[in-house]
């Protein structure tokens, strides 16, 4: 059984000391916010399988993972990360910065929630159309119908992935994140957290995240380490954020970031007494994030 992240581990490490985490989440039982001092790295944001093919050669199983996501989006983008995190965003080469926008395209669609509602309802769409296009007599329908129902499970599991490695290279969405200006925020202590949903976004996109690209008044942030965020966004949103305090940013970031997960992790305990109020308040129905 593989274990695969949906948030790559390069990202998270950043927040870990010793490979391990801070991290909270509301528990129905306990009808409380557990405080995990111990979450490793290793466990968290992922499960088991989750880009794996079905119904193919054992060889080809894991190729989503081992074939695309890890090498062709997570090993560049760690890469890319590491020189903005030392040299900052203008020491990005073109192929770096392309890099990065892989990474932040692909946040849209390897969450577990959308390879799960993407994969029945694509597979429906695509053999909805073989059904309509077969015309012959009732015996060739009826062997139509009986070859989808059969292949429907491995299709609705094999669709998704593939659909999501082509939107991670799309060249039209990778074209636009490129050419919006990048930069990075950055506090002289821990102050921010992260969250299994990580990619925020201004308007909010329809969960469970992605990116409104082709809104003007986009801003896309995402946390980089405790003490950096990275913002992508047209100059109107920046022009926008610099009127912002450094401590407004780190609330709204981190509020949106509760407001978008379901475990939130952070390097320390510091922002235990900010972190658990809200993420019950969430559940509750009593707290909504603050708009920018």
């Amino acid at each position: 059984m593989a274990r695969h992240h949906f948030v790559a581990q390069f990202l998270l490490r950043n927040w870990a000391t010793e490979g391990r985490l801070i991290a909270y989440h509301f528990e129905p039982r306990a009808n409380r916010v557990i405080e995990n001092a111990n979450a490793l790295v290793a466990s968290a944001c992922q499960i088991p399988n989750l880009n794996t093919y079905f119904g193919v050669e054992a060889s080809q199983r894991d190729f989503p993972e081992i074939g695309f996501f890890t090498p062709r989006v997570d090993t560049p983008a760690a890469k890319a990360l590491q020189v903005m995190l030392t040299n900052g965003v203008r020491s990005l080469t073109p192929d770096q910065r392309e890099d990065w926008a892989r990474l932040l395209v692909s946040f849209g669609v390897r969450t577990p929630e959308t390879l799960r509602e993407m994969g029945p309802k694509e597979t429906r769409k695509s053999f909805k159309l073989v059904e309509d296009s077969t015309r012959g007599p009732p015996d060739y329908e009826r062997k139509v119908t009986a070859i989808i129902e059969q292949n429907m499970p491995k299709f609705a599991r094999n669709f998704p992935l593939n659909i999501a490695m082509d939107i991670c290279c799309d060249p039209a969405k990778l074209a636009k994140l490129v050419r919006m200006e990048w930069w990075i925020r950055r506090w002289p202590r821990p102050a921010i957290l992260i969250g299994d949903r990580p990619l925020l976004t201004y308007p909010r996109a329809p969960y469970p995240c992605g990116i409104p690209l082709d809104n003007p008044s986009l801003l896309t942030a995402l946390p980089i380490a405790p003490n950096a965020v990275f913002f992508a966004s047209p100059a109107k949103s920046r022009n926008k954020m610099r009127n912002m305090t450094p401590g407004k940013i780190a609330v709204a970031v981190n509020e949106e970031t509760i407001w978008r997960s379901t475990i939130v992790y952070a390097a320390d305990k510091s922002l235990a007494s900010f972190v658990i109020p809200m993420v019950q308040g969430k559940v509750t129905g009593t707290w909504q994030p603050s708009t920018l």
